[in-house]
């Protein structure tokens, strides 16, 4: 009878194991995924209006001969576009998502942060920037005129027209959120 006892307790004591073992692969996938979802690449985030900057109708031989023509605006669509939207301050600090971007033909700079889920963006040199884009106008003119801002940026960078330098380390880049951007644009 006591034979019979133990043998039902060690039953039962690999019965409870496996469902600890069971509970505890839950609530791993739980907290990653959640982590993944809610922080690393937030899907929950409603994406603000930004009007389609316009273009003069020559801007394109206007840019060739030299002329600087795409502006702030413009940089802030694209960005908007690709989803610089989802990027957030790390929890508790007031390290805002900052990028900067260069006009190779121009060398003209600007950086654009965003705060409370809306990019502004502005002409000038960035301080502490977590990524540098590097692109000509030319490059700009293409995206803004094609009919998928999206797949136009997809395409400028598989095919080299736009380079990127990462600044800040991974870390603070995927509490940032800009993972979400990288799977938006790979």
């Amino acid at each position: 009878m006591a034979r019979r006892k133990s043998k039902w307790r060690e039953k039962l004591h690999g019965f409870f194991g496996y469902v600890m073992v069971g509970i505890a692969v839950v609530l791993v996938v739980v907290v990653f995924g959640g982590a993944y979802y809610f922080v690393i690449a937030p899907n929950l985030i409603s994406k603000p209006f930004i009007e389609k900057p316009s273009l003069p109708e020559d801007a394109l031989e206007r840019i060739r001969a030299g002329e600087h023509i795409i502006g702030a605006e413009h940089i802030n669509y694209i960005i908007n576009e690709i989803g610089a939207y989802k990027l957030r301050n790390p929890f508790g600090t007031k390290k805002y998502p900052i990028m900067e971007f260069v006009l190779t033909d121009t060398g003209v700079r600007y950086y654009s942060y965003v705060k409370d889920h809306i990019p502004a963006t502005t002409e000038g040199n960035a301080k502490n920037e977590d990524i540098v884009i590097k692109g000509s106008q030319e490059t700009a003119f293409n995206i803004l005129e094609s009919e998928n801002t999206l797949a136009a940026v997809k395409k400028a960078k598989d095919e080299g027209e736009i380079k990127t330098e990462l600044v800040a380390d991974m870390k603070l880049l995927a509490t940032k959120g800009y993972i979400s951007i990288y799977d938006n644009i790979k």
